[in-house]
């Protein structure tokens, strides 16, 4: 099987629990072929991959979205009939023609995705717009964010798919709607795992965004919330890793009927032999990518509480730091003002192996996760944990109804952004050392019955022969292939 993977700003440039997981899934999967088609904003010269990719990954394509395309031309030979439909797409972002996406991948008809803009009926379909506003912005703004939010769509519009028999995305957002515009014109099936809620990922991030000004906040949310809503219709199947998970997917409109529970799994015997070292400081544990989403900085204010009454612990930060310069330099400056320079290390990316035998505790304090697999590692190693109860943490702290939950707990749960919880989980773990291991045991177990990696794998091998197995080419696909076809003469 030839499976078309669609990666937003993860794998194979960016660590993190999600890229972990696709390299994880590709490995399993030797007898399948991989193409990676990697999705983000602009290229970066100094840009390198952060895996070395298996033998089955067989073609790297990339998509930047924010790249600008060379040439000034403008459009040429374009009918009314299609005019009038991407009018109608940027109106409302419904899926113009067949006829009319492949007009906009021929340079002969669309010199670049910029030329489009420069239409007069896309600067019809943009005053529009902004008349349907409520609270309307200054037109600068909107005429820029405009832009900002059409332009990556175009892009995706243009670019024409590699071959293959499935598309598998690890998000919604512009990887799930491209994925969902390849599934209509070609009748390739599409499955889609969410390890967080994008929609409510992308509502935080612009809640926070300083370049957003007020009266466009909402709009640049409704807008992925619908990049969302298309990759759910149009889906074949769409998993998640925990039931938290499922319930928002269906407050966003999914359909039951083709969602499926799959939860991240792990390599238990990898982790069955690492016992805690004796005879050191406390020391708790951070892994993570130094950036906003993990709420770093709670962390930080949580390990000043702690120093208060454990005086040696230790806090071990490992992970990626140059994804976000400016925030690990705010995180720096906050270490050092609260006067815990000397109680905070900060490793880069690490073996986590070699690490775990010296941690007592696992800590996470992001704002959304999935299903971390840092958690599932650390339960596997015999740690407890704290984190915040976001995504599937809860469950696997405290397991799900049934013979799970009353396995018991094996960490806490906080809430978020509370420094003051946080901190004070971390103090009952280093004063009380049978807690510790009896929550270990607990997380070992859990892992043992229900996080297996190989059944996981199982479950995913049978949902892609499933798909497969059920896809039936549209009748409009014999229409876009010759298309296709003729664009490549």
């Amino acid at each position: 099987m030839k499976v078309t993977m669609l990666l937003e700003g993860t794998y194979p440039y960016i660590q993190g629990g999600v890229s972990s997981w696709m390299h994880q899934m590709i490995q399993a999967m030797q007898d399948y072929e991989f193409t990676l088609v990697y999705i983000g904003g602009k290229r970066q010269s100094h840009a390198q991959y952060r895996y070395k990719l298996p033998h089955n990954v067989i073609e790297v394509q990339e998509i930047y979205l924010q790249e600008a395309e060379s040439g000034n031309e403008e459009l040429y030979g374009w009918k009314k009939k299609e005019q009038d439909e991407m009018v109608h797409f940027f109106q409302t972002g419904e899926l113009p023609s067949v006829e009319t996406i492949w007009r906009l991948r021929q340079k002969k008809y669309t010199p670049t995705a910029e030329s489009v803009l420069r239409s007069e009926w896309a600067w019809t379909a943009l005053l529009n717009s902004y008349r349907t506003l409520p609270n309307t912005p200054g037109f600068s703004d909107f005429f820029w964010n405009w832009r900002s939010m059409w332009l990556p769509l175009l892009r995706l519009l243009r670019v024409s798919p590699p071959e293959g028999d499935l598309l598998y995305s690890p998000s919604t957002g512009y990887a799930g709607w491209y994925g969902a515009q390849i599934h209509r014109l070609t009748g390739r099936p599409l499955i889609i795992t969410e390890h967080g809620i994008y929609a409510r990922e992308r509502e935080e991030e612009i809640i926070r965004a300083n370049w957003i000004i007020g009266p466009l906040k909402a709009w640049w949310k409704d807008f992925f919330d619908h990049l969302s809503k298309v990759a759910y219709r149009d889906c074949t199947f769409l998993t998640t890793l925990s039931v938290v998970n499922q319930q928002a997917q269906l407050s966003y409109g999914a359909d039951s009927a083709r969602m499926r529970l799959i939860p991240n799994g792990i390599n238990l015997e990898k982790f069955a032999q690492i016992t805690p070292t004796l005879n050191r400081s406390f020391t708790i544990g951070a892994i993570l990518r130094v950036v906003p989403i993990k709420d770093v900085k709670t962390l930080i204010r949580a390990m000043a509480i702690v120093v208060t009454q454990i005086p040696e612990a230790k806090l071990m930060l490992m992970g990626p730091q140059d994804e976000d310069p400016g925030y690990f330099a705010e995180c720096q400056m906050l270490i050092e003002s609260l006067g815990i320079g000397t109680s905070c290390v900060w490793t880069g990316p690490v073996n986590i192996m070699e690490y775990m035998p010296n941690l007592d505790c696992i800590v996470l304090t992001s704002i959304s996760e999935g299903q971390p697999l840092v958690l599932l590692e650390a339960m596997a190693a015999g740690i407890p944990c704290v984190t915040t109860d976001v995504g599937a943490c809860r469950e696997l702290m405290k397991g799900l109804p049934g013979e799970d939950m009353q396995l018991g707990r094996c960490g806490f749960v906080t809430k978020l952004m509370t420094p003051e919880e946080t901190g004070t989980a971390i103090v009952e773990l280093a004063r009380n050392p049978e807690l510790r291991a009896e929550m270990g045991c607990i997380g070992r177990e859990r892992v043992a019955r229900y996080y297996q990696f190989d059944d996981v794998i199982k479950k995913y091998r049978d949902l892609f022969e499933e798909a497969v197995g059920g896809a039936a080419w549209p009748v409009s696909d014999l229409h876009y292939r010759r298309h296709s076809a003729a664009a490549r003469v």
